[in-house]
This record gives structure tokens, sequence and C-alpha cells, in this order.
């Protein structure tokens, strides 16, 4: 399916202002570029949906995590959506993590954000960032 061009401009607006608001601990703004707010986060198999269910993940994130650091280095365009290479980075660790994050839309409306990761990787990278805490 073809998806014209001002539709991914659209789209693209939206999540590099997501992934801003995520660098920013901008709770608020996350929020507003979901129309339904609902991450999956694929390697743990953990749903996250709906309002509460959300600002509560990203808080605990934040919380767990407060230097944590997204980059979207490539962005692919498909009918349903945006397909974001980012990678994940705390300054002052040793922590490089590259995932792909899948956001889902129903025309120019968000309506998930689908995450796979090393998840192995990541584990090892994250017990190496604490002991630099």
């Amino acid at each position: 399916m073809f998806v014209d061009l001002d539709l991914r401009r659209r789209r693209e607006e939206l999540v590099l202002r997501h992934v801003g608001g995520e660098n920013d601990r901008d709770l608020e703004a996350i929020m507003s570029t979901f129309s339904h707010p609902r991450y999956e986060i694929v390697p743990t198999a953990t749903v996250y949906d709906g309002d509460a269910a959300v600002r509560g993940m990203i808080l605990q994130q934040w919380e767990d995590l407060p230097r944590m650091h997204y980059d979207a280095e490539e962005i692919f365009h498909s009918a349903g959506g945006l397909v974001v290479e980012t990678r994940t980075t705390c300054p002052g660790t040793p922590m490089d993590v590259l995932s792909m994050n899948v956001f889902g839309f129903d025309e120019d409306r968000l309506i998930v954000e689908r995450c796979y990761f090393d998840r192995m990787l990541f584990a090892e990278q994250l017990a190496t960032t604490r002991r630099h805490d």
C-alpha cells in the first residue's frame, strides 16, 4: 500500500516528538503523541496498555535509568507505521544498545510502540552501567 508523502511526514514528526519527549523526560509530551497509549516490549513479552500503565512504565524506567538517552538513527516507513532503529545510551557509562522500535499507526494516530532488542546484551550492559553509578 502506498503511503502519501504528507502522511509519512506527519508520522515521522510525531515519532521524533515522542523520542524527544523521552529524552527530555517530558511525560506529557510523550503521552500527547498517542491516540491510545500502548507499549509492547517483545523480548520480555510485556504489554503496557492504557494511560495509567504506560505512565507507570515510563516513570519506573526514568527512576531505574535516569540518564538513558535515545537516538533515532534510521527511520523506515511502511503502510502501517514506522520502524525506527534506535541507539540507547547512558552518558558516562559503556551502555550502547541498538533496538528496533515499530511505531504502529491508524492513519496519523499513534496506537502502539513495539520494542525489539537483544535482551541478554541489554541485561549485561545494564549491570555494567549500574557499576558505574
